[in-house]
């Protein structure tokens, strides 16, 4: 749900930062984001350190809950999942970050000046999802 959360979230924010003038040049990019994220270099290991870090929270939430009012189980749910989104949040950001201007550099050598989500193309444009994921790789 977290993955496809997290490609919604990019899609809109690819979305709103293209400008109606995207359909008036002469050809639109559009990347598979979610894909480029799920082939990014050690995303499994980043995924992983996420997941240990939600586990951790559940596990002291669970430990605990049991002495806690109804008042004192919600404060502590939002505390703990307050700090595993911040730790979510330093690992995501970066390569979320990195992606976006790879996706740009991708886009300007070949002359496009709008890029959007491939979810979001019904005909027409230029896949630039392969080269991204290679240039990502090779830490362009």
């Amino acid at each position: 749900m977290k993955k496809s959360l997290l490609t919604l979230i990019m899609a809109m924010i690819m979305a709103l930062a293209c400008t109606t003038s995207a359909f008036a040049a002469e050809e639109l990019g559009y990347v598979n984001v979610e894909r480029v994220f799920r082939s990014y270099p050690d995303i499994q290991t980043t995924m992983s350190v996420i997941n240990l870090e939600r586990q951790k929270a559940e596990n002291e939430f669970n430990e605990k809950a049991p002495n806690l009012d109804d008042k004192g189980r919600r404060e502590l749910g939002e505390k703990l999942s307050a700090q595993v989104d911040k730790k979510e949040a330093s690992l995501l950001n970066p390569i979320r970050e990195k992606i976006r201007k790879t996706i740009g550099q991708v886009a300007k050598a070949h002359g496009i000046a709008n890029v959007v989500d491939a979810s979001a193309v019904v005909f027409g444009g230029k896949d630039l999802t392969e080269e991204v994921i290679t240039a990502v790789a090779q830490g362009k």
